[in-house]
């Protein structure tokens, strides 16, 4: 069964129109989905920088604490050194976190890119394909003299 070259290249057309149109929307989902992701991870890292932070004051207090209950001066130097370590500790945990994050942002910005990059490749390859299938449809018409 064969068909007129027209016709052929409109439901061609059509198709691959649609297909296009498919694509665009998934991109705009892609690109949502992915930020929604960046703003789950900055949560999920406040949320960890704030549990270390209470954790670091606790463990403050109670040195302290113990300080007070041990007889230890304010000043006294393996008390202040502790302290210290505690506090680079955190400092050092709070800089992990912040790093991890930086990291899993740059990740799904790398993904987000290329999720991006695949459909426009899509889209332009609709668009050549209509294009192609124009020119074929015409050669095999005037070829045909349908």
């Amino acid at each position: 069964m064969s068909s007129d070259p027209v016709t052929m290249f409109a439901i061609t057309a059509v198709k691959t129109l649609s297909d296009i149109k498919a694509s665009k929307k998934q991109a705009k989902i892609d690109a949502q989905r992915y930020e929604e992701r960046k703003k789950l991870a900055i949560r999920q890292a406040a949320d960890e920088e704030a549990q270390r932070k209470r954790e670091y004051w606790a463990t403050i207090a109670s040195n302290k604490a113990t300080q007070a209950g041990s007889g230890f001066t304010l000043d006294s130097k393996s008390f202040l050194a502790i302290q210290t370590d505690v506090t680079n500790t955190m400092e050092k945990d709070i800089g992990t976190i912040r790093l991890n994050l930086e990291t899993d942002l740059g990740e799904l910005g790398f993904a987000q890119d290329l999720a991006k990059s695949k459909r426009k490749q899509e889209q332009f390859g609709g668009w050549v394909s209509i294009a192609s299938a124009g020119y074929e449809y015409k050669a095999k018409k005037d070829k045909y003299g349908s």
